[in-house]
């Protein structure tokens, strides 16, 4: 008998090895690169966030939540909406192969302009904001906190609008992080203290650390 597990243990370890290997399929992966790039690069100008680098066990996580519909269930939210309608068919095993491979990939390298608000920023990002994303921003994998210094401006001042809004984090439907995130937001007082934590996170990544731990 005890053989037998361990037989099976190897084998069940074995299996998710081979899954973690394994490309994600051509067509899903081709659905993603048309809105996320070919290097997970994403788009700000389109609204799109950059996944390369980003940990997988968040994306698996967001993954699931637009699929369950714990986020992007506001009619508001288009994105999220585009998103839901996306993951509706992709299994539990290609999502965690999407997550893996988009985690594989090297955050881009790209110039930003660090807005005047950082150092105020980071004195609020700090009392706010590094429990879970760490204190330079690079997120904790066990914590399901997404590396924050590898999403662009803009994005990042749309999730906290959101969350503000209700749009994300709603008590009707999203999961416990989410719920966890909309209190966080709520402490953040008004447009002037997003906008200086944004600045701060922006300088993180012209500082050359947006690379994940």
């Amino acid at each position: 008998m005890k053989a037998n597990i361990s037989f099976g243990l190897l084998l069940l370890v074995a299996t998710l090895k081979v899954w973690a290997a394994e490309a994600p399929n051509a067509t899903t992966l081709g659905t993603c690169v048309a809105c996320h790039g070919a290097q997970g690069q994403g788009n700000a100008a389109l609204g799109v966030p950059n996944l390369a680098g980003q940990h997988p066990v968040y994306l698996a996580q967001q993954m699931r939540g637009f699929k369950t519909g714990s986020r992007g269930y506001d009619p508001k939210d288009t994105y999220g909406a585009q998103m839901r309608a996306i993951v509706a068919n992709i299994d539990e095993a290609e999502i965690e192969r999407l997550a893996t491979h988009y985690a594989s990939l090297e955050p881009p390298r790209s110039q930003v302009v660090v807005g005047e608000q950082a150092a105020r920023g980071r004195n609020i990002y700090q009392g706010t904001c590094a429990s879970c994303h760490g204190p330079e921003g690079e997120g904790f994998a066990y914590l399901k906190a997404p590396n924050l210094r590898i999403l662009d401006a803009s994005y990042l001042d749309r999730q906290l609008v959101n969350y503000v809004q209700g749009v994300r984090g709603s008590g009707g439907h999203a999961d416990q992080l989410g719920l966890w995130m909309r209190g966080i937001s709520l402490q953040i007082s008004g447009d002037a203290d997003r906008k200086a934590i944004i600045d701060y996170i922006v300088s993180l990544s012209a500082n050359g650390s947006a690379s994940k731990n």
